[in-house]
């Protein structure tokens, strides 16, 4: 692999000629605030542990700074944008900048939310700054469509990453705390300053890194069985479960029934379960559908 040139990555007044050429203001509505320090999107490829031999898909690749990192060590890097004006400019920042590489990138002009084929080998990493508004839907989404993403590692608002990271039985542990943990080992890689952004955000931001789970959850329900459960528990989450998986269920005597089968106690809260209790229960909820729908045995 040849070495691109040192001042390949964009630095802070490179972002903003790059913005000025393209007349690009960053917008709140997309959650655009684009990296412009060179030593953290460095940091963040080596606490990915992007290899020689990764395929990197990046959502929201924005002006490139974390794209060209990318670039400089993973194999291949395809990057997904749904801004009109910085999908068309992408491919030519790669080009003049890393022109040693850009055989390697690939660009996807879409919403990430509806991509469901990527070009090229399967990606085996995924690695985005993604946009605060959106994080944890893209988040979950992609590992649910490209189950080839074996590590993954997002910068996102320090209190979306607490709360993706949070431990059954913290107060921030919730619907996205679970979800991601249906899929992966979550947890905190580190923070981010506002001073690396422009424009600075108003919060802080944080690193999530997510390693899919080398076995599966193992239960006999669906992962959509499983999510509606988890769904419904946080919904009211002030409440027992038995009142909370009552609409679920269709009684609170249905939601104490699986809840009971499924070993846990019908007085606990949603913030208390691990992701294979909620499995547990939708999976007694199934059976016990499955069991009241049965076709009667003829005499």
């Amino acid at each position: 692999m040849s070495s691109p040139t040192p001042d390949a990555l964009l630095g802070p007044a490179d972002v903003r000629d790059l913005a000025a050429a393209l007349g690009v203001r960053p917008t709140k509505q997309r959650g655009q605030n684009f990296v412009i320090d060179a030593n953290t999107v460095r940091r963040i490829v080596r606490t990915a542990e992007v290899r020689p031999d990764d395929v990197v898909v990046e959502v929201g690749p924005g002006l490139g700074s974390l794209t060209l990192a990318l670039l400089e060590a993973a194999d291949r890097v395809t990057a997904v944008e749904i801004d009109d004006v910085l999908a068309a400019a992408l491919p030519t920042t790669i080009t003049t900048r890393m022109p040693e590489r850009s055989d390697r990138f690939a660009l996807v002009h879409s919403d990430a939310m509806h991509v469901r084929e990527l070009p090229g080998p399967a990606p085996t990493a995924l690695v985005a700054n993604l946009p605060y508004n959106v994080a944890v839907p893209v988040l979950l989404h992609m590992l649910e469509t490209f189950p080839s993403i074996e590590r993954t590692l997002v910068m996102v608002q320090s209190e979306v990453a607490d709360r993706l990271a949070a431990p059954p039985g913290s107060k921030v542990y919730g619907v996205p705390s679970v979800k991601a943990n249906w899929y992966a080992e979550v947890k905190r890689a580190g923070a981010i300053g506002r001073t690396v952004f422009w424009p600075a955000p108003n919060v802080d931001s944080g690193l999530v890194s997510l390693v899919r789970r080398a076995e599966p959850v193992r239960t006999a329900a669906s992962r959509k069985e499983v999510f509606a459960v988890v769904d419904a528990a946080f919904a009211q989450r002030r409440k027992t479960l038995r009142a909370a998986l009552a609409g679920w269920a269709g009684s609170a005597a249905a939601a104490e029934a699986a809840l009971v089968a499924a070993g846990v106690s019908p007085q606990a809260r949603g913030e208390s379960l691990t992701v294979e209790e909620f499995a547990r229960i939708a999976e007694h909820r199934s059976a016990r559908n499955a069991e009241e729908h049965k076709e009667p045995v003829q005499q």
